[in-house]
Order: C-alpha cells, then structure tokens, then sequence
C-alpha cells in the first residue's frame, strides 16, 4: 500500500509542476492569436516594436521568466512571421527534471489588403 501512495503522491507532484506550465503556454498562445487580430497595427512596426508590443503583452499577462532568445520575428514587404519556441525544465526530485517544449507560431500576409 506504500507503493501505491508513493507513485499516486509522484503523479499528484508532477500534475502540480507541470500545470503551471501548460497554462503559461496558453497565455503564449493567447497572445500570438491576438496579435493576428491586430495585423494592421502591426503592420507598420519595426522587428524591435513587434518584440517589444509581445513582451508587453506577456507582462500583462504576468509572464515574467522568459527567455530573451525565445522570440524571433522575421518581417518582409508584406509578410510578418513570429516564432516564439522555448523550453521549460522544471524540477522535480533530487536530479530528476521533466523539459516541456513549445512552439508558437503566426505568419501575416499583407499582401491580400
């Protein structure tokens, strides 16, 4: 009966680390849905000012631990593209860790307005 209460306590544990994680995530997602709807916005923003609106975004969002590199932005004549892929390792035991990873992705074409 240990047994059985020390893996059910493991899953309990993982469920606890991981949730947060996975809700993180939605917010990212959110985010990148949001800025499709503010295309046009967006449209006459620097590489710097679309990076610079997504951090803002995740501020609100009370995303604060994020990694510089994660976000790339790629923006042509009538084409933006934003790539926001990162990891997470969270601990778990001792030298046990589990990594998540993501990728979020929005291309805008401009070409069709």
């Amino acid at each position: 009966i240990l047994i059985i209460l020390a893996i059910g306590g493991f899953f309990v544990m993982l469920t606890l680390k991981l949730v947060p994680i996975y809700l993180e995530n939605q917010s990212v997602k959110s985010i990148v849905e949001g800025m499709n709807d503010d295309a046009q916005r967006l449209r006459n923003k620097t590489v710097k000012g679309v990076k610079k609106e997504i951090r803002k975004r995740m501020k609100i969002n009370s995303i604060y631990d994020f990694p510089q590199d994660a976000i790339k932005i790629k923006k042509e004549k009538n084409r933006l593209m934003v790539d926001i892929t990162y990891d997470r390792i969270e601990p778990i035991v001792h030298n046990v860790s589990v990594m998540v990873s993501f990728s979020e992705k929005l291309e805008i074409d401009y070409s069709g307005n």
